[in-house]
């Protein structure tokens, strides 16, 4: 708009770009909270986390009666290794998947998916409290294991810690949106489970198993608790970085294809 001698003046798109943004993280922060609110009330889902936690430290206080309170570093880094693994897989996919399995069995996905939230939101706002839950119980497991804290590189830990939580996230997603409902999310993720648990825990015992490891998102999480576990330094490799980011990549792409194959793709 023009003023009274003839200069610009700013119009009100500044504001509806600001109340547009405002409006976005309003509706992210609502499916935030109905996600919330689904987790929460599941016993199931909120057990597993306490879980993880209780195993490593009842297995740490176990072992450490046994050996005289010294943990050998194989032990130490088998309990670091579950800890983990369980942590990822366990409470990732089944939190992710069950909470988007019930959303579909009480016909509220798609009322969601229809209404003014876009997918971007719901996928953001389905796994912000299950990834920053993942993480807190990751750090607690480490602090717990008996690992020496001062050979631990923070800075590398957290970026595997979240890109594997994230991947983690976006797989249980892959498994609700596949699930028709709740129990059948459980049995879609018991593969899930099967693969990218099992294979870095038994790793040590097989030396097939242990290079399958290193290709698996878990796996490099595993190898990291084990050369903590034997007071190595770790740097992540070019492989670990292809690894992560690869598999983080893929688990989106497939999500994208299934999410739109499910008709929850607005036109």
């Amino acid at each position: 708009m023009k003023s009274m001698d003839g200069t610009m003046q700013p119009t009100g798109m500044g504001m509806c770009g600001s109340a547009g943004r405002g409006g976005s993280l309003h509706k992210l922060a609502a499916v935030t909270q109905i996600k919330w609110l689904c987790i929460s009330r599941n016993t199931m889902i909120m057990i597993g986390p306490l879980l993880v936690i209780g195993m490593v430290y009842a297995c740490k206080i176990l072992y450490g009666v046994r050996s005289e309170g010294t943990l050998v570093p194989f032990l130490t880094g088998m309990l670091l290794n579950i800890g983990i693994s369980m942590n990822i897989c366990a409470d990732g996919f089944i939190m992710v998947g069950t909470s988007i399995a019930e959303e579909k069995e009480n016909h509220t996905l798609r009322a969601l998916m229809t209404s003014s939230i876009t997918g971007v939101q719901y996928f953001f706002g389905s796994i912000l409290i299950p990834f920053a839950l993942l993480m807190a119980v990751n750090y607690i497991v480490l602090f717990i294991s008996g690992i020496s804290l001062e050979i631990v590189p923070w800075i590398p830990f957290f970026l595997v810690s979240a890109v594997a939580s994230l991947t983690s996230c976006v797989l249980g997603m892959i498994v609700g949106i596949c699930a028709k409902n709740q129990m059948n999310a459980n049995l879609i993720a018991y593969p899930f489970l099967m693969v990218f648990m099992m294979i870095p825990v038994f790793g040590n015992l097989s030396e097939g198993l242990h290079k399958i490891s290193g290709f698996l998102f878990t796996g490099v999480m595993t190898g990291m608790a084990e050369r903590l576990a034997n007071g190595e330094r770790y740097v992540i490799s070019t492989l670990d970085m292809a690894v992560l980011l690869g598999e983080l990549a893929i688990s989106v792409l497939v999500f994208l294809i299934l999410y739109k194959r499910n008709g929850y793709e607005k036109d």
